[in-house]
């Protein structure tokens, strides 16, 4: 491929690559996660090297060194922050899905979170049809939090490269759906267990409002006739 990266895109695949190359070998410790990172990085670092980005092409890049429109640039960062959000959903679904602790100690951890509840209404939720049903619930958690994290995760890939609109519209479809699930699931674990400390508290707040700014993004690019989306988008 012909060289179509600046100084600047370089630099920043190759502090991505040895990033996820000290990812790999310190902060994963499933094998698979760390070859998935390994292999991330390597290719970012050969772009780096190569000068040459095989993405920008499926991004709109007509030629080499053609700088990308800034409306991709923003729809790039908007999937970023969406797959990041996915891959804290997959996270937590599979750390539960991965061992029984979660679902056989249920009433258990219900328990601990309504002992102190600052809200009484919710107390009560917790201590009844919460409690009542703690099997159901827990399991029904970390499913959804597995569907949360692979609908936001491949309906944000067919957003940014799928060059057809129907498939485009299904994905915006599909990731609202995964986003108000999750913003559903991050609004009870903030009346569950917010109390129990500021980073529970402020990483369901964080992943709320983020959330929140993506539906409506999404939701506006639904909703928004042909005609302004094309001329009335992000200005050059």
């Amino acid at each position: 491929m012909k060289p179509d990266l600046g100084a600047f895109e370089r630099l920043v695949r190759l502090s991505l690559g040895l990033f996820a190359f000290f990812a790999a070998a310190v902060l994963f410790a499933h094998p698979l996660a760390r070859l998935a990172v390994a292999v991330f990085g390597l290719l970012c670092v050969w772009e780096a090297f190569d000068a040459s980005c095989r993405l920008h092409a499926a991004l709109g890049m007509r030629a080499p060194g053609e700088p990308l429109k800034r409306e991709t640039l923003y729809l790039v960062g908007l999937v970023a922050v969406q797959l990041t959000i996915a891959y804290e959903w997959w996270s937590a679904g599979w750390e539960k899905l991965a061992s029984p602790d979660f679902v056989g100690n249920i009433e258990k951890t219900l328990g601990a979170f309504a002992s102190k509840n600052p809200f009484p209404w919710y107390k009560s939720f917790l201590e009844g049809a919460a409690m009542d049903n703690a099997k159901t619930f827990a399991y029904a958690v970390e499913w959804s939090q597995i569907a949360v994290s692979l609908a936001l995760a491949a309906g944000g890939i067919a957003i940014l490269l799928s060059k057809n609109e129907r498939t485009v519209r299904q994905a915006r479809n599909a990731v609202l759906v995964a986003l108000l699930g999750g913003l559903l699931m991050n609004a009870n674990f903030y009346l569950a267990a917010g109390w129990t400390g500021p980073g529970t508290k402020g990483s369901n707040v964080v992943m709320f409002w983020v959330q929140a700014a993506l539906a409506y993004v999404w939701l506006a690019l639904t909703v928004m006739p042909k005609e302004s989306s094309a001329t009335n988008g992000v200005a050059q």
